[in-house]
């Protein structure tokens, strides 16, 4: 709040720059529009747990895999927390599956998905889908919540997509965008002050994209910084991109982090048909 009150007086005074006035006002509307979650909410208690499964499928085997998951898609989301599953469209490897389960803690983790393992549903699921799996990566990730204050957002868990815009043409798009910091126990915390700084401007001059996740990596390889954002069309992330670039702030924080950073991806996702998030 007090970025907010901070822009929008700096806003008023004259002369003001463009991209200042703009800020104020997508700052107002991002706050206006985030009003229905409580304040505790994006802040309160431990950062929760993000697990973020990667599944690279044999070619052959893609879409007996999506049939099979389509077909026990009821059963995942009865026995898991689940949160999404995603295609990749173009970045990434074209074969492989991501999909998102929130927990509240590793002794939740564990307890569910024992229960899942009981379950002969589940198991079968298991026995059709395996074949066509290849390969299998995971890992479990902490969200940023100084990020999500800074936003005013709420846990990963509560993100509700938007409805589809009337007489929209784009599919929907996931951006997984991740960062491979350098070694050492600062590299995290200062990239996360640095967002948090510089994330409003960003979202001032972006109003079609909505975070969904920003986390990083509790267990798997460390350093890692994954952020999950959703367009409307991936037209509508490349302009949001070319939006951002002229954000004097939004410049300095990516300046700033740049040399902490090893190697940057960036991929479009679509969501699968039965995914929660779409």
């Amino acid at each position: 709040m007090l970025l907010l009150q901070s822009v929008a007086r700096a806003a008023a005074a004259a002369p003001a720059p463009a991209w200042l006035a703009s800020l104020a006002g997508g700052l107002r509307g991002f706050a206006s529009s985030s009003s229905s979650f409580s304040s505790s909410s994006a802040a309160a208690g431990a950062a929760g747990l993000v697990e973020v499964r990667e599944y690279t499928l044999k070619p052959e085997g893609v879409k007996a895999f999506m049939d099979v998951s389509a077909e026990y898609a009821d059963v995942r989301k009865e026995l898991l927390p689940f949160l999404g599953l995603f295609t990749c469209d173009v970045g990434s490897c074209l074969h492989r599956v991501t999909h998102m389960y929130a927990y509240d803690s590793f002794d939740q983790r564990d307890t569910v998905r024992a229960a899942a393992l009981k379950d002969p549903r589940w198991r079968k699921f298991i026995e059709l889908s395996r074949p066509h799996v290849q390969y299998q990566e995971n890992k479990v990730m902490l969200e940023a919540r100084p990020i999500y204050a800074a936003l005013q957002l709420p846990p990963t868990a509560q993100f509700k997509a938007p409805p589809k815009a009337p007489g929209s043409s784009g599919k929907v798009v996931y951006e997984l965008r991740s960062y491979q910091l350098s070694p050492g126990y600062g590299s995290v915390p200062k990239l996360v002050e640095a967002f948090s700084a510089g994330l409003p401007h960003k979202v001032a001059a972006d109003p079609d994209g909505k975070l969904v996740f920003f986390g990083y990596t509790d267990v798997g390889m460390l350093n890692h910084v994954m952020e999950l954002w959703r367009y409307p069309s991936a037209q509508a992330c490349i302009q949001a991109r070319q939006a951002a670039r002229t954000v004097p702030k939004w410049r300095e924080t990516i300046g700033s982090v740049t040399p902490g950073v090893q190697h940057f991806t960036s991929a479009f996702l679509h969501p699968a048909p039965f995914s929660p998030w779409q």
